[in-house]
């Protein structure tokens, strides 16, 4: 009963309500905080540098680089399809003209259209048959008792 009556205790009651109000703003805007500091201790580097025209050279080119062989990967499928009888010209076109988007303001847009046409590319049905027993793994671990260190001996 001791404790109850000094929890209700003004100063308790005030403290309890700062702590929460403080817990409640961390939570909602502590982001911006931490962001702040992290501008503040590593900013972002000086694109007037040449070290900076040079990562981001090297970065443009592996991005390049991936985006031409994803459409290669893609090609290859489209001929795969295309050796299979299917008709995949318009396929082709459009990869192709995916590949015109590669400027680093449009090639996250050209790796979507090429993974959504790599999606709708027809492929051959491949046949599938029963396992019979004998194809069957066999099962390593089929006495889950191990050998007493008696019986090892």
């Amino acid at each position: 009963m001791d404790l109850m009556l000094r929890l209700l205790e003004r100063r308790v009651i005030i403290l309890g309500s700062a702590l929460l109000a403080a817990v409640w703003i961390g939570g909602r805007w502590g982001g911006y905080a931490q962001g702040r500091a992290d501008m503040l201790l590593h900013p972002p580097a000086d694109a007037t540098s040449p070290l900076s025209a040079d990562i981001k050279k090297t970065v443009e080119a592996r991005e390049s680089a991936i985006l031409r062989g994803l459409h290669r990967t893609v090609s290859a499928e489209i001929a795969a399809a295309a050796a299979n009888g299917y008709n995949v010209e318009k396929f082709q076109r459009l990869a192709d003209s995916a590949l015109k988007l590669d400027t680093p303001a449009y090639r996250s847009a050209a790796v979507e259209r090429l993974n959504k046409l790599r999606l709708a590319i027809p492929q051959k049905k491949e046949t599938f048959r029963p396992a019979a027993a004998e194809d069957l793994n066999p099962d390593l671990f089929d006495n889950p008792r191990p050998k007493s260190r008696a019986a090892r001996r």
